[in-house]
């Protein structure tokens, strides 16, 4: 995973495990955060696991890339068996993007180097340019899917493509992008999804774990209080309790 994104990590400053049991379902998370400094880039690695009996979910490829003024990367590689069914799957997208220079930029680089794996990348993106996933928020990228079969090396060589994508909308012109729209929406819907769909494939997932799960990948590092009044009443509580 570090080889793909190398020019992008920073110091490692944090590494959480988070495992439990439910049921019959256990889980186990494992998410190391390397922050850039001098770049502002932050860099989210997940490995995780969700199995009942033979049946599993692994997400051995998965990232959350941020940088003021750019869209996030967000990915996730999926190697899976429910119900006896093998399935590879691997989603990449820039959520929130609002620069008409980042879209080129990071569509144009997959294009290429896409068909260098035989893969078309417009074909892969028309699941998400129909928006019917993850609605609510800008969104570029793609889904590429194999049923019937476990390909990690495939998703590794995605991810490296990806990266590399990525590294190149990092070199355009800044702009902001409202990322807390993004991550609203997966700490809130997407985490009711996913309880519904893991149920469907008959794991044990509570919701509250889900939500716990996306806060930890996904949610806010630093205290984004709306207003100073908010501000200050809790710096005075603080105070008083002090």
């Amino acid at each position: 995973m570090e080889q793909a994104i190398q020019g992008l990590l920073g110091k490692e400053i944090g590494d959480y495990t988070y495992t439990y049991r439910y049921y019959e379902t256990e889980v186990t998370q494992k998410i190391k955060e390397y922050y850039q400094e001098e770049k502002d880039i932050r860099v989210v690695i997940l490995e995780k696991e969700t199995r009942k009996g033979d049946s599993f979910v692994r997400l051995p490829r998965s990232l959350w890339i941020t940088r003021e003024g750019y869209p996030p990367l967000s990915t996730d590689g999926v190697i899976q068996q429910v119900f006896g069914k093998k399935l590879t799957l691997y989603y990449a997208g820039l959520p929130t993007v609002q620069s008409e220079e980042h879209i080129r930029v990071f569509e144009d680089t997959l294009r290429k180097e896409l068909k260098g794996l035989g893969l078309d990348y417009d074909q892969l993106s028309q699941a998400i340019k129909g928006g019917g996933i993850f609605r609510g928020c800008t969104l570029v990228g793609f889904i590429y899917m194999k049923k019937g079969e476990h390909d990690p090396e495939i998703l590794k060589h995605l991810q490296e493509k990806v990266v590399k994508a990525y590294g190149e909308v990092l070199k355009c012109t800044p702009q902001k992008c409202p990322v807390h729209l993004w991550t609203d929406m997966i700490m809130g819907p997407q985490a009711e999804f996913e309880y519904h769909l893991f149920k469907k494939e008959g794991f044990e997932v509570p919701l509250s774990a889900q939500r716990a799960f996306f806060t930890i990948l996904m949610g806010p590092r630093e205290s984004y209080l709306k207003s100073n009044e908010e501000l200050q009443r809790v710096e005075d509580l603080i105070k008083r309790i002090t």
